[in-house]
């Protein structure tokens, strides 16, 4: 199956579903888009490959007008990649190398797949972090750890300062692991900025990302940038790290 009979085939079905350019999808507005999504006919003569499946997958994963939508087909599509790759592996290959056969693709994917608007950014980060949280997932932690930084690379430092202040809730989550993820001193000034005046809401997952990425740097900075905080830094710091994520690399 090509890409274009893919786009057809997700055309018929999606088209009348699709979300206006400039329209802004709440929570709300994606649980009611999806409970209006057609269900596909049942088509019991039609067997379609894995190699088909993936395509159609991968396309419904741009195309899809709700956002649980395409985190979904997203993650159908890594899992379909994922089969293909360890079935076209030899069991005699060593184990880090056929780890890394299996895993090399997928990155490739998910980075690819994830330049394409922030709103794929933010499922492949959301999917990667947990990844990290959990220790297990589609990669090992070090593989992880290699998307995270390649994508806040790519994305860059003012994009993802702006998103950290202005953008919604889940937009400024993912903002807040790729600046941790950049160690960088210029990005640890908007986390240290959100954490100690941004909404209450982000203290959290901010004050998690110092912790773990620039705690060697946040007594100074915050003396300097935010004196009337340096105590809440300081308690920050000694708290409990036990569901923290070493950074060993």
């Amino acid at each position: 199956m090509t890409e274009a009979t893919a786009s057809a085939f997700s055309t018929q079905y999606f088209a009348p579903f699709a979300e206006p350019a400039n329209s802004s999808m709440t929570a709300s507005n994606n649980i009611a888009l999806q409970a209006r999504l057609p269900q596909l006919p049942a088509t019991p003569a039609l067997e379609l490959t894995l190699e088909q499946e993936l395509v159609i997958t991968k396309h419904i994963a741009e195309v899809a007008p709700a956002e649980i939508l395409k985190l979904e087909a997203f993650d159908k599509a890594m899992r379909i990649t994922q089969k293909l790759m360890r079935g076209s592996t030899s069991n005699s290959m060593p184990t880090a190398m056929k780890l890394k056969s299996w895993e090399v693709p997928l990155l490739q994917y998910a980075l690819e797949y994830s330049s394409k608007s922030p709103l794929n950014r933010r499922i492949v980060v959301r999917k990667l972090v947990e990844n990290l949280e959990i220790g297990s997932g589609f990669f090992s932690i070090n593989r992880a750890k290699q998307g995270l930084k390649v994508i806040s690379k790519k994305t860059g430092l003012p994009t993802l300062e702006w998103e950290l202040e202005n953008g919604e809730d889940e937009a400024r989550r993912a903002a807040a692991h790729l600046l941790g993820w950049m160690k960088h001193e210029k990005a640890l000034m908007p986390l240290l900025k959100a954490f100690c005046v941004g909404p209450r809401s982000d203290r959290r997952v901010v004050g998690r990302v110092l912790k773990m990425h620039y705690s060697h740097l946040l007594p100074y900075f915050a003396s300097r940038h935010f004196p009337e905080f340096e105590a809440t830094v300081k308690a920050l710091l000694e708290r409990e790290t036990a569901n923290n994520i070493s950074d060993t690399v």
